[in-house]
């Protein structure tokens, strides 16, 4: 009996000792899987996002002619880019919503959910791209961004409803594409849509600018043909107006609630994320100069921005779903549960910051257009990549979260206002932080 105490008394603080050590083991065990779906979906989609945001980099070194051509085009850029994502990873947010609600349905029949969402998605697009020039005008008048002259009010208009309109139709397809893939599959779309549509946005809406803008040179030189007329860029500017303007007006009397209430909701919220993202467009625009200094900064911010952009529009997703199911209750300060998804937006931003610094140095070190110092190169491109997305990544985190509960307080959708606006708040804060990486680093 003294014995078995004895022996009892040995064994006992090896076995303390044995559980307080496998506790922290089991912790990061259970927490893993518990997110497995994260990590396994949200990988792919990340890397998607990360290679073609680095080829709207390239697009983006490539237009230099185009930006000192016409001064004022880079204010343009980050909205239009942010808009397009700003609408369309507000659809697949929707969708998957729909999806968990057990509402979805892979049909584009006129009523259908998928149908539905799709005409407010176009609706959105053309009467926000409009928006987009005006404010693109007004910011750069206002800050007096030198020969913005040379880009009317028509012209601004003009490469906003060309450019949004192409990337638009393309990204429509891909959100339908990605949602009855992801439905018939039983994909979590709030895991893995974001991050596609945002890099898919980044890609083409560059291009679609690009092309804007060479169609309004082009209709600029055919000015001087036409006397006592309109030209023919304000005449089309006009036409433009006036139909978004209509379609606009019809769908805000629609007898369909939901897509009134998808319009009365997303219109305010996205003009508000446009004036947001036109001051990330006049600070690059002020440190165009600079950053054409070092042209693989330039290739750098379109993934850079890319990913932030995918990481807020993955916790947004996810915390709008949670809201909408009822796991997560609104409080003043995160639960574990929203901690724990902190946690895991954190893990991937740190992978997917450091694979962006290294393809944008692979991309562009074989043009010498990297630092000088062939040894600092990848160094000085890692870290400015990690400091600037992880101070980002801090931002993001706790945005999401307060901006999907005070929506969700007031009776609005999270779906509609969380990703759009943590979106275009994350372009400002994630260009105001890649500028402090380069001062910090550089």
């Amino acid at each position: 009996m003294a014995g078995g105490m004895i022996i009892d008394m040995r064994l006992q603080p090896q076995d303390t000792q044995k559980s307080v050590c496998m506790s922290p083991l089991s912790h990061v065990s259970s927490f893993f899987h518990s997110f497995s779906d994260v990590f396994r979906q949200t990988p792919f989609s990340l890397l998607f996002c990360s290679l073609t945001g680095l080829l709207a980099g390239i697009g983006l070194s490539l237009m230099t002619d185009m930006l000192q051509l016409l001064p004022g085009l880079m204010i343009l850029i980050p909205p239009a880019i942010a808009m397009r994502g700003n609408i369309y990873s507000a659809l697949v947010s929707r969708l998957g919503t729909s999806m968990h609600l057990g509402l979805f349905s892979p049909t584009l029949k006129k009523g259908s959910v998928l149908h539905l969402n799709a005409y407010a998605s176009l609706l959105l697009t053309l009467f926000l791209s409009v928006v987009l020039g005006f404010l693109a005008k007004l910011v750069a008048e206002t800050f007096g961004v030198l020969g913005t002259n040379y880009i009317t009010l028509s012209g601004f208009i003009l490469i906003s409803v060309i450019g949004g309109l192409i990337s638009g139709f393309i990204l429509l397809g891909i959100s339908i594409l990605v949602s009855i893939t992801g439905y018939r599959r039983n994909w979590d779309l709030d895991n893995m849509s974001s991050p596609i549509i945002t890099s898919a946005g980044d890609m083409i809406t560059i291009p679609s600018l690009f092309f804007a803008a060479v169609l309004l040179l082009k209709l600029n030189s055919y000015n001087a043909k036409i006397m006592g007329l309109l030209s023919p860029v304000t005449l089309l500017a006009i036409l433009i107006v006036f139909v978004a303007l209509i379609c606009t007006v019809k769908g805000l009397n629609s007898n369909n609630a939901e897509l009134r209430r998808i319009l009365f909701e997303s219109i305010p919220m996205l003009f508000v994320c446009g004036i947001l993202c036109t001051f990330a467009g006049i600070i690059l625009d002020m440190e165009l100069d600079n950053l054409m200094a070092i042209p693989a900064i330039l290739v750098l911010i379109p993934p850079f921005l890319g990913a932030c952009n995918a990481l807020g529009g993955i916790l947004s997703a996810r915390l709008s779903s949670m809201l909408h199911i009822g796991t997560v209750i609104p409080k003043q300060f995160p639960d574990k549960l929203v901690a724990a998804n902190f946690t895991v937006i954190y893990l991937l931003s740190v992978a997917v910051f450091s694979f962006v610094g290294l393809i944008t140095y692979f991309a562009t070190a074989p043009t010498g257009t990297t630092f000088p110092g062939a040894l600092e190169q990848l160094a000085k491109m890692l870290a400015i990549a990690l400091l600037g997305g992880v101070l980002c990544t801090t931002f993001l985190n706790f945005a999401a979260y307060y901006i999907a509960i005070l929506s969700f307080k007031f009776g609005l959708d999270p779906d509609n206002d969380t990703i759009p606006l943590i979106t275009s708040l994350t372009d400002v804060v994630g260009v105001l932080c890649l500028l402090f990486a380069m001062q910090i680093i550089l």
